[in-house]
């Protein structure tokens, strides 16, 4: 999954997550499906630029893995991004069934806008 995020290839971490797949992002959205999850995807990854995301370890425990990162970027405003968190990722039958991340939610609600459930941009 990671592969595919530092890629910036959303369908192939979509690939991987089943159908009813539950993410939360702290400070963000929680919601269910990966419709839901694919128009977030869409409207997260307009937020930065430049991005530096160093996936620093990942621990796996049965079927939950936890992976401790760090990133700099630039936001679309210009202004110096620095955030770091763990995210948990809970696997069952090999499709990931959760996605939690977690991180220094003050940043997120400094510098980014708030997400809105019906995000489309695809220009419709």
């Amino acid at each position: 999954m990671y592969r595919a995020f530092l890629a910036g290839d959303k369908d192939g971490m979509l690939a991987l997550m089943s159908e009813d797949v539950e993410v939360r992002f702290l400070g963000q959205v929680q919601l269910r499906g990966k419709e839901e999850a694919s128009r977030f995807f869409d409207f997260a990854g307009g937020l930065l630029r430049d991005v530096d995301f160093t996936l620093e370890e990942i621990v796996v425990h049965g079927d939950t893995a936890a992976g401790i990162w760090h990133e700099t970027a630039t936001t679309t405003g210009g202004r110096l991004w620095e955030n770091h968190g763990v995210d948990v990722i809970h696997v069952r039958r090999g499709q990931v069934v959760a996605l939690h991340e977690n991180n220094d939610v003050r940043k997120v609600h400094e510098h980014f806008p708030p997400y809105e459930p019906g995000f489309d941009n695809s220009g419709r």
